[in-house]
């Protein structure tokens, strides 16, 4: 019988799931022979195994042992030498009794002075090579257990049992390659701007394999798509209207979890996150991977050679990086938040992915925090928050607040007034667009009269508006807003915004995703 011991060499891995490539030669004899093949892990999907082999052999059988008791010639030697090192151990510790029994000379006359001088004189030197040579033992022993555990966790592996055939005696390489669900990768994205020049998209893989065994100095492969043991096009039903006989409505209120996350969500907004100032460190450059696409998915080759250790949180990998140029500016909306936030605005058609993404925000290589992105091809631009812009503060108050009756038409008129006032803490000049809103009337009854706006237009569904604004260093402007809403006396109004709830955490969503853990909420 002929034995194959095969290392893993290289690895294809899905995003869910993995291709191991694992080779090693073997002598074998002219004619039929029953080859056992080594390194199967305990995870490979069995039925996907295969053994390859170059011309002049063929396979007529190929099964799956665990090795039996007796055979497990490897663990019981290591057994015998961690069992004689114990002995050994056992017969210095008997020497270290002797010793010092023997210094005791209170009923030994024969002895002379210069004897039991030398005696006590060499006993503590004599003990201390006794202990060490006992430490030398037991880290040996250490060494072999943990080795024993290795050799053990071998031996329960399955091993692949082949009825080969050669047309003549020699050497053969082979290669055995198997499926592992116990593995896969999802790519990662960072965004890195010093808001100056272009955006820089970095696409990242972080790779997971919980097998049994480490691949170490393998070359490696990912894969976009999955492979699937069936797949077929699906099928169209029917789709059928009829009118309902009755229809009901309901009323979805938020719930105390959602009241939770609204409030999550604000003291959020309120955290502080501070950029890093220019350093003169580098950032330290990864090599990309190469990029083969075919008519089904995309490949990245990893360059060089690596170690995936099993039962590994993660490990990363650069895939791509792409340039994407940006226009920047700083924007505040001082209704709901004191600070100001740098903002790059893209081109949609610019972004690398035309789907919805998670990614990590690097301003100045320092990190402020994650951003989903939704590149809406209806518009042209899309803005990505880079994080707070510590040198603008911003505060808003209400300066005027007044209701009045206007008898000759029935109705009560409250008048509005604020004052946003932009303060440049920089020895720079800083342009800033202020964003507000003006409410908009759902009902005829209700009129909204604008008062003042700083020469700008509010946008007609919404009554929101932008305004830009020059602020020299060190000091600050005031944007003015005033207006007034007249409605009939005899009723009441109503503020009413459209809310959409994270089903996840209960925070408010305003977009696509949710602020607090990033859900994607409206699809």
């Amino acid at each position: 019988m002929a034995r194959l011991q095969t290392q893993s060499k290289s690895v294809n891995i899905f995003r869910n799931g993995a291709e191991v490539t694992r080779t090693g030669s073997v002598e074998l004899k002219q004619g039929a022979q029953l080859l056992q093949v080594y390194g199967l892990s305990a995870t490979a999907q069995q039925n996907t195994v295969r053994l390859f082999s170059k011309e002049g052999v063929s396979c007529s059988d190929l099964r799956f042992e665990i090795l039996k008791e007796e055979d497990r010639e490897e663990s019981r030697e290591i057994e015998k030498e961690i069992a004689l090192l114990q002995k050994q151990i056992e017969s210095r510790q008997l020497q270290i009794t002797l010793w010092q029994n023997n210094g005791d000379f209170s009923s030994r006359t024969t002895l002379g002075a210069n004897e039991v001088q030398e005696y006590i004189e060499k006993l503590p030197e004599r003990l201390e090579k006794l202990n060490r040579e006992i430490l030398d033992l037991e880290k040996k022993i250490i060494d072999l257990e943990k080795k024993l555990t290795e050799v053990r966790e071998k031996e329960e592996l399955p091993i692949v049992m082949a009825e080969v055939y050669v047309d003549e005696a020699g050497t053969y390489p082979f290669e055995l390659r198997y499926h592992e669900d116990a593995a896969g990768w999802y790519p990662v994205y960072e965004i890195h701007s010093n808001a100056k020049d272009p955006l820089e998209i970095r696409m990242r893989a972080k790779i997971n394999q919980s097998t049994t065994e480490d691949w170490k100095d393998i070359s490696v492969s990912l894969y976009t798509g999955n492979p699937s043991s069936y797949s077929e096009v699906p099928e169209v039903e029917p789709l059928y209207l009829d009118i309902r006989e009755r229809e009901e409505t309901r009323r979805k209120s938020a719930t105390p979890m959602m009241a939770m996350g609204m409030a999550a969500a604000r003291n959020a907004v309120m955290e502080d996150t501070e950029v890093a100032e220019e350093s003169m460190m580098m950032s330290i450059s990864m090599p990309q991977a190469e990029v083969r696409s075919d008519e089904t998915m995309t490949e990245y080759v990893l360059p060089g050679n690596r170690d995936i250790l099993k039962r590994s949180e993660g490990t990363m990998a650069d895939l791509q990086k792409y340039t994407v140029p940006a226009d920047y500016q700083i924007v505040a909306v001082a209704k709901a938040d004191p600070h100001a936030y740098r903002i790059a605005s893209v081109k949609t058609a610019d972004l690398p992915l035309m789907t919805a993404f998670n990614a990590s925000i690097y301003l100045k290589d320092m990190f402020t925090g994650n951003v989903g992105i939704d590149p809406d091809l209806t518009k042209e631009n899309i803005e990505i928050t880079l994080g707070k812009e510590e040198r603008v503060h911003v505060s808003r108050k209400e300066v005027l607040k007044k209701t009045s009756n206007v008898l000759l038409k029935g109705q009560k008129v409250t008048e509005y007034g604020y004052e946003t006032k932009v303060t440049n803490l920089s020895d720079e000049e800083i342009r800033i667009t202020l964003k507000d809103q003006v409410p908009v009337s759902q009902n005829k009854e209700i009129v909204v009269d604008i008062i003042e706006l700083s020469g700008t237009k509010p946008d007609e569904l919404t009554g929101i508006f932008s305004k830009e604004i020059a602020v020299a260093p060190k000091q600050s402007e005031t944007v003015k807003l005033g207006y007034k809403v007249a409605w009939p006396k005899d009723k009441k109004i109503q503020e009413r915004r459209n809310r959409t709830y994270c089903p996840e955490c209960g925070a408010a969503v305003t977009g696509r995703f949710c602020p607090e853990c990033g859900t994607v909420v409206n699809s």
